[in-house]
């Protein structure tokens, strides 16, 4: 099933990382600036969510498969139909299941979403390895007495090799995707156990040379115990057990399975296996929710990358803005109130808080036409924590069109108004659709009465499918609107 996906991911690779081998070959100082990085490819983010949406639905399939007494050997499963899953409708989902699918339409849009997250996290940060070991390639050809040209005649295999994606040694490939595959493989299952109960679960290895210690240990005898026992949700038996697994569990549905084998005392394993997993797997995925969730590990890496910003917002265009700023929230610092103000004096909860990189405006400024061309976002941000409000400024980000900002949770955008117009405060509001907020923190003229900033305010929060809440300083008034 991977392996269109690898070439598409692959050709992607090769593609920018040529990009930017021209551009060291004329600036070899950029190898020690850490902001250097490949451009994001968000058809190659797209071939990495299908792969992962079809690992998922696969899971669920063979799950329905076998509590219908369906046969299945572990084989791999047909393909989707083809249509592209980044367009995949709950429907065809359902079709492709033959049966009716484990989640309801909510549960499965929702699945949907973090696997786009899992998606473009994983992807992110494959991009940025794949450009650091280029730069460490780079670096050892020249230490060697090697030419820029000759380093710009580096082959496609040798570029391939040298990030782990090469046909003989594909190392960062197997030990990043089939385990993300797995993950989510075993994922699906997971769910599909939960809508349908079986009487057990079994462990399924692959006993060959290539087999771990670990799965060996859980596969030979197998390792099977009743489908409630304690030991799949809060043990470590649960697949994967570690980098590159190829395990996963089978649910047993037929009792005449246990009986033939002499009852449940000879069927079911006596005791837990002494077996440790990697650090971060066996976990229960559903529990955790491992399968879509950044490790902290991975969340380390994002912020050493300076990448952090760019998965946040990909986490808000998903609905997901508590989550964008548990990635963010380490690293920041208080604007407002002042370090040492007394607490007689502080808002009652509110803040200014900005990510180390986050570079929000500090005052307004017009050019001589008369246009704004700076804003004080950092002003308007005070005055909303002077109402109590909770205003965190976010990394910066390559994705274009992001929200700058999150406000009490919310997807967030800050904009001025000063010139006074019949449409002047709705069209400032509409600019925010694309940033996908759900909140505007917006300063208006004193010029306008009340009565016209409600009215415009009050259309545009009618007439917007995701907008919610605006607050609106009004000279030293501070005004709510909700939908």
């Amino acid at each position: 099933m991977e392996m269109p996906y690898r070439y598409k991911i692959t050709e992607s690779l090769l593609k920018r990382i040529r990009e930017k081998l021209k551009d060291i070959a004329k600036k070899p100082e950029i190898l020690n600036d850490l902001t250097f990085i490949l451009p994001p490819d968000y058809d190659s983010m797209n071939a990495i969510h299908e792969m992962f949406t079809r690992s998922s639905l696969m899971g669920m399939e063979a799950v329905l498969k076998s509590c219908q007494n369906v046969k299945n050997n572990f084989a791999d499963i047909p393909l989707l139909p083809e249509i592209p899953v980044s367009t995949l409708p709950f429907e065809e989902a359902v079709s492709f299941l033959r049966t009716q699918i484990p989640l309801t339409r909510k549960e499965y849009y929702d699945l949907d979403n973090k696997l786009r997250l899992r998606s473009f996290t994983v992807g992110r940060l494959n991009d940025v390895d794949a450009i650091n070991q280029m730069k460490e390639i780079f670096q050892r050809n020249m230490e060697q007495g090697g030419s820029l040209g000759g380093f710009l005649k580096i082959t496609d295999d040798e570029i391939l090799n040298g990030i782990g994606f090469g046909k003989g040694n594909g190392a960062y490939w197997e030990t990043v995707y089939r385990t993300n595959q797995t993950t989510i493989y075993n994922a699906g299952r997971a769910m599909a156990f939960e809508e349908t109960p079986p009487i057990a679960l079994e462990f399924i290895g692959i006993i060959d040379s290539r087999q771990t210690d670990i799965c060996h240990a859980l596969s030979n005898p197998p390792f099977i115990r009743p489908y409630g026992d304690p030991v799949w949700r809060d043990g470590n038996h649960f697949p994967p057990l570690h980098f590159g697994c190829r395990s996963t569990v089978r649910g047993i549905y037929d009792q005449s399975e246990i009986d033939d084998a002499g009852g449940p005392d000879k069927f079911y394993s006596k005791k837990d296996r002494d077996l440790k997993p990697q650090k971060g797997f066996g976990s229960h995925p559903l529990d955790r929710e491992s399968f879509w969730r950044l490790t902290p590990a991975m969340i380390k890496r994002a912020k050493d990358y300076g990448i952090d910003g760019e998965i946040a917002a990909a986490a808000i265009k998903l609905g997901m803005p508590a989550y964008a700023h548990k990635i963010v929230k380490g690293g920041f610092e208080t604007l407002y109130p002042i370090k040492g103000t007394p607490l007689a004096q502080l808002p009652s909860g509110g803040y200014v808080r900005r990510a180390k990189d986050a570079k929000p405006g500090i005052r307004n400024e017009w050019d001589i036409r008369g246009n704004l061309i700076q804003t004080d976002e950092i002003g308007l941000a005070k005055k909303a924590a002077d109402e109590g409000h909770r205003v965190f400024f976010m990394p910066k980000t390559f994705i274009s069109k992001s929200p700058d900002v999150i406000i009490d949770g919310h997807t967030a955008e800050i904009k001025h108004v000063f010139k006074v117009g019949k449409r002047t405060i709705e069209r400032r509001i509409e600019e925010s659709r694309e940033q996908f907020a759900t909140l505007v923190l917006l300063e208006v003229s004193p010029a306008y009465t009340h009565e016209e900033i409600t009215r415009q305010v009050s259309n545009r929060l009618r007439n917007s499918e995701h907008l919610q809440t605006v607050l609106v300083s009004w000279g030293n008034k501070f005004l709510r609107y909700t939908k």
